[in-house]
This record gives C-alpha cells, sequence and structure tokens, in this order.
C-alpha cells in the first residue's frame, strides 16, 4: 500500500465514510506565521459513482515557542459551502512544570 492509499485509508477511518466513496486530495498549504506553523489540506469526497458529494479541510497548528501546543482538526462542507461536521483537539501537557 503507498503512502497516498494509507493516508486515504486513514482518513476515511477518521471521517467515519462509506467503504465504496473515495477521496481525492485537491490542495495543500503551508506557511509560518507570529511563532506557529501551519498547514491544511482541502479532499474531495466522492461516492461510489464518482460523484462529488462532499469537501474537507483538515489542519494542523504547532506553536514553534514555548509554551508548546499542537491544534489538529477536520471540517466537513457541502457543496454549497455549508459546514456538515468538525471536530478539533488540542494538545496538552500533563503538568505545568515548563512553565516559568
Amino acid at each position: 500500500m503507498s503512502d497516498e492509499e494509507e493516508a486515504n485509508a486513514r482518513f476515511k477511518t477518521l471521517f467515519a465514510l462509506p467503504a465504496e466513496h473515495n477521496l481525492t486530495l485537491s490542495g495543500t498549504r503551508k506557511e509560518s506565521s507570529n511563532g506557529s506553523e501551519y498547514e491544511s489540506h482541502w479532499l474531495e469526497e466522492h461516492d461510489a459513482g464518482e460523484q462529488l458529494i462532499a469537501r474537507f479541510r483538515t489542519w494542523t497548528r504547532k506553536s514553534l515557542r514555548p509554551p508548546y501546543s499542537k491544534q489538529i482538526g477536520w471540517e466537513r462542507y457541502s457543496l454549497k459551502g455549508e459546514l456538515l461536521d468538525r471536530e478539533v483537539r488540542y494538545s496538552r501537557r500533563p503538568d505545568t512544570d515548563y512553565l516559568h
């Protein structure tokens, strides 16, 4: 299984897509700003008949300066641009010993 196929399978599981649906990458963006690094990907969901039915945006934001943190998330949009579903996760350290 190629890296792209493996990533596709992980996203399908994460988004709880039917097995007959496929995802294709339609865009990627990376940038750094104000001590953080951002990366986002746009994916298109196609049904078994290869008809486009939804779009997903996934993202990661990592702070490059203390206190280090990370945010990952995804959103699912209808073809009209309406937000259908969203999940965001934030990193958290188990203690505050790193604070000054």
